[in-house]
């Protein structure tokens, strides 16, 4: 008996001091002298009773003692007892009870059991190395935990699943669970968890560059950031390296933007010997935008003449350019870089520092603006030359101080390349900003551009016939793969109409037949692609010169330009030409050009139900039009929600209604789909529409869960509610409208598992948004809160809404207000009697406590219901498709009994919590800051056998000393937490 009292007092000291080496020596020493069956029974009745106790989870005595236990295991699997049993049985021992009992529906013993093997694990790795088949066991036992309902659980689980994964396998379980959980577990704890522990392989960093860092949590971002960091950098590839810098620069928080600026450049440079070519080689110059703000950062820890340094290696001291041979991407891209960087202050700081005065201060950076004209020329047409390294070249012009005499020698070198025929479309942009910069103003700038158009035009327009034959036959070529492919769609339904399928046949061969009869020979194709290019050269040099500011008030020049070069190709067959034709038109049609504003819009509807346009340049093109001018300008009813019934084909009066309805759930950042949501979110935000089917389709992928492919919809999402909730008074009632036809939606189409959307999320913002609170002048904001317990007490009476539940939570909480609003009461009055009605005759075995809620919440308007009981007989009430005379005496008689039920006036009110425990739900933050919200979550374990060990067992705490119990009273009174059980 003393041995066993003396194991006690063990656990007592470790829970005090910890798992002390000498502690566990001792534990060794009793277990060597022990036998097995004495030995066993004491110490696991001890350690399941710890894990039983009812103490809060993070209790440290408890929590000390279950170290002390998990490690005991660990060094006395190495020993014999006394009868010579091996400790490696009392390993097997546990993990019997942890099968046994970790599904216990205690939140705290599940959690104790997940700790226990965590530090049994820990510890093993130090010392022996458990079987194989313990390892599965281990395995199973954890990944059922990590499934566990509570973040808690599931979070100590992967600690512990951490020490099980296979670091040399990408095709482990435990990491496919990981990475599942990385990015789709509701808790921040869990998923921060294993981003800290998680094995990192090339799919594990693409799935954190994916989803871990768009995470809504700040510390779930800066765990991945800095897993990132540790990963060497030429593991990495190079489209990888710029997400994490593309994504990590643009973070919202500040601190985990300084992070990725300090510590990844500065590493990464460091790893690549401080050279920053071969810096450039590993991040891959494609992204000119990122690798820009990455030089850029580094730039600025350098003194300025130190990244003059860094180029003048590569420069010639005499010419101050690199000779052609040793042009590089990276270094053409570097030197740009620093050329930019460096300001013209900082040049003649620099010029003055190293003895150079007055206007000599350009030598010591950028050679003679008429020579670094020529070197351009030389590099295209004597040279092998690469097109990026020109638009650098190009670009560079803009670090320099242009003179007329330089001025001149540009102009005829951007003259010069744009009539050669080998020029492709890219470099226009650089050649138009270089254009911009050489010319003192807008009326020259056109003049020169449309000689430069007229000697193009020239070229192409007798090849014109030529072109509008070869769109023809790519359209009919379009058309026969289309029709074949419905054919033979419908020929492998067995269902489908024989008389469809035939008259596509006909209307195949038709097209079939068209395009045979078209012969284009090899010369005319080759000369056809020449003409094209030219053409598309022109078009773009047309929209990027109108996007120059000096440009903008020289409409008669712009009308020249649009209407002798532009408008002819609108009718081309070739439906490449013509979307260009479009898109150069557009700037044009923006400036205060109301007559061709509507003609171009018919020609923009009249496009988009054709094959083969580019949709999204399409709508994006139309909703800029309608945000520049008005509806009432394309004669457009600004009210979406119309009863009419449209036809099919696009056209100005039924194009908006028709997009509205076009709108589904299943669509990327890509999409042309995700340019009418933007279009649409602009336009109600400058309430230039009226639509509640659009603004509830808008919430619901608002609510969709979050993906790469749709982060910047989202983001729009976030910004247009935000925006709309707070700035806009009647958002509030607008959204209360919503309510319902939301919940509807979810349930039709199964959208929850369809999309990920978390219903109670949804329920919680939307009940915060018709709050009104959130609106900039409290003042004018509306509380839609009675609005929105109208619509959810009628949707309470559709018999085949499944959220009767959260519907009555939903109605106790809102914050109504019936003092002094007797137009409310007399609103609500006739529906809420109907609900009680409902409720009562209802089969729902929760009908009372509905019920119960319900008059709790609207007992002052239940006091006046003669007020309203009269109105109910005067007028007939639809309820569930049925019109219903409900008579007063029969009413009366409802609501007696009603409050005969409700003994307890004067309780709280507030959900029922019956076998209920809080869960914090994540909702938007970004518009609810202000207040935590709880949504109450019922929980249906069954009861297991826990009871049965401690009925059995004889209880090892009545075994312990006063000075244990004591110790477990004191972590209960200064460490307490908010939900420490179920």
């Amino acid at each position: 008996m003393g041995m066993k009292k003396s194991i006690v007092n063990l656990f007592e000291k470790a829970g005090v001091v910890g798992p002390q080496p000498n502690l566990l020596k001792m534990l060794k020493d009793k277990f060597l002298n022990m036998y097995w069956e004495e030995f066993v029974q004491v110490f696991i009745d001890s350690t399941m009773s710890v894990i039983i106790s009812q103490t809060p989870i993070h209790c440290v005595t408890v929590n000390n003692m279950i170290k002390f236990s998990a490690k005991g295991v660990s060094i006395l699997s190495e020993h014999s007892t006394k009868d010579g049993r091996s400790g490696l049985y009392l390993i097997s021992e546990f993990f019997q009870l942890c099968r046994k009992y970790g599904n216990n529906h205690d939140k705290a013993i599940r959690w104790r059991f997940c700790l226990f093997l965590n530090h049994l694990l820990n510890h093993m790795t130090e010392g022996t190395v458990l079987s194989v088949e313990l390892c599965d066991v281990a395995t199973l036992l954890l990944l059922e935990r990590l499934q566990d309902k509570k973040p808690e659980v599931r979070a100590q689980a992967a600690h512990a699943l951490n020490l099980l994964q296979t670091s040399d396998n990408h095709k482990c379980p435990i990491i496919k669970k990981f990475m599942y959980h990385m990015t789709c577990d509701s808790s921040v704890e869990v998923r921060t968890t294993i981003i800290k522990k998680i094995a990192m392989f090339n799919n594990v960093i693409d799935e954190m560059l994916k989803n871990t860092l768009y995470d809504v949590s700040d510390n779930v971002r800066r765990e991945a950031y800095n897993r990132l960091l540790d990963y060497p950098f030429l593991r990495l590839s190079s489209k990888q390296r710029q997400t994490i810098l593309e994504i990590g620069l643009e973070d919202k928080n500040e601190s985990i933007k300084s992070f990725v600026k300090k510590r990844f450049m500065e590493k990464w440079l460091k790893q690549c010997d401080n050279d920053f070519v071969v810096l450039l080689k590993n991040l891959g110059v494609e992204n000119e935008i990122v690798c820009e703000k990455a030089l850029n950062i580094i730039f600025e820890t350098y003194y300025d003449s130190q990244v003059l340094d860094i180029i003048n290696g590569y420069l010639n001291s005499d010419s101050r350019m690199i000779a052609f041979d040793k042009l590089s991407v990276e270094k053409i891209f570097l030197w740009k870089c620093i050329a930019k960087y460096l300001t013209t202050e900082k040049k003649i700081e620099l010029a003055r520092n190293q003895g150079h005065v007055e206007d000599y201060y350009i030598d010591v950076l950028l050679p003679d603006l008429v020579k670094f004209s020529d070197y351009i020329r030389d590099y295209y047409f004597n040279s092998s030359n690469s097109e990026f390294i020109l638009i650098q070249l190009l670009d560079m012009t803009s670090a320099f101080a242009i003179d007329d005499v330089g001025a001149e020698s540009l102009n005829k070198l951007c003259l010069d390349l744009i009539l050669d025929d080998q020029l492709s479309v890219k470099p226009i942009q650089s050649l138009a900003v270089l254009l911009g910069l050489t010319f003192r103003n807008g009326k020259d700038l056109l003049n020169y551009v449309k000689q430069i158009l007229n000697k193009i035009q020239t070229r192409t327009i007798d090849v014109y016939p030529l072109v509008d034959k070869v769109g023809t036959k790519e359209f009919l070529e379009y058309q026969v793969k289309s029709f074949t492919d419905k054919i033979e769609e419908l020929l492998r339904n067995e269902s489908s109409d024989t008389e469809k399928i035939k008259m596509l046949i006909i209307e195949m061969k038709k097209f079939k037949k068209q395009y045979k009869e078209i012969n284009i020979l090899p010369e005319e194709k080759l000369l056809v692609d020449m003409a094209v290019k030219n053409v598309l050269k022109v078009f773009e040099l047309v929209f990027q010169v109108q996007q120059l500011p000096k440009v903008g008030k020289e409409l008669s020049l712009l009308t020249d330009i649009i209407q002798n070069i532009v408008v002819g190709y609108l009718d081309c067959s070739k439906v490449n030409v013509r979307m260009e034709a479009i898109r150069s038109l557009s700037p044009y049609l923006l400036v205060n050009n109301v007559p061709a504003a509507k003609i171009h819009m018919n020609t923009l509807c009249s496009e988009i139900a054709k094959p083969m346009t580019d949709r999204h340049l399409l709508f994006k093109i139309m909703f800029e039009l309608i945000m520049r001018y008005d509806l009432k300008t394309f004669d457009m009813n600004e009210n979406l929600d119309t009863d009419e019934e449209y036809e099919e084909d696009f056209c100005v009066d039924n194009i908006l209604p028709l997009l509205v309805n076009c709108i589904n759930y299943d669509f990327d950042d890509s999409s042309f789909k995700s340019v009418v949501v933007k279009g649409f979110c602009d336009l109600l935000i400058f309430k230039k529409v009226k639509s509640i089917t659009l603004l509830y389709k808008l919430l619901i992928i608002w609510f969709k869960r979050l993906s790469r492919e749709t982060f910047s919809i989202y983001n729009h999402l976030v910004k247009f509610f935000t925006s709309y909730v707070f700035y806009i008074d009647s958002s509030s009632s607008a959204l209360a409208m919503c309510y319902v036809p939301v919940l509807k939606e979810i349930d039709e189409y199964n959208l929850v598992d369809k999309l990920g959307i978390k219903i109670d999320e949804v329920n919680s913002t939307l009940m915060n948004l018709t709050r009104g609170l959130m609106y900039k002048n409290e003042k004018k904001a509306i509380n839609a809160h009675g609005e929105l317990a109208c619509y959810i007490l009628d949707y309470l009476l559709d018999k085949n809404q499944p959220y009767t539940s959260m519907l009555v939570d939903t109605l106790y909480k809102l914050e109504i207000d019936f003092d002094n609003n007797d137009e409310l009461v007399n609103t609500i009055g006739p529906k809420l009697l109907l609900v009680i009605k409902y409720l009562k005759h209802s089969n729902d075995k929760s009908s009372s406590k509905y019920l119960k809620k319900i008059k709790n919440k609207f007992d002052q308007v239940l006091q006046k219901k003669e007020s309203f009981m009269k109105k109910i007989n005067e007028k007939k009430v639809d309820v569930i498709e049925t019109q219903v005379n409900v008579p007063e005496k029969e009413l009366d008689s409802t609501i007696k009994e009603f409050d005969a039920t409700d003994t307890n006036k004067g309780q709280t009110q507030g959900p029922s919590t019956v076998n209920e425990e809080p869960d914090l739900i994540e909702v938007h933050d970004d518009l609810f800051t202000q207040e935590n919200l709880s949504i109450f979550l019922s929980t249906d374990d069954e009861e297991d056998s826990i009871e049965g060990f401690q009925s059995r067992k004889l209880d090892a705490m009545k075994r312990l000393s006063e000075v244990f119990k004591k110790s477990f009273n004191a972590a209960n009174t200064h460490e307490l937490t908010s939900d420490d059980s179920d």
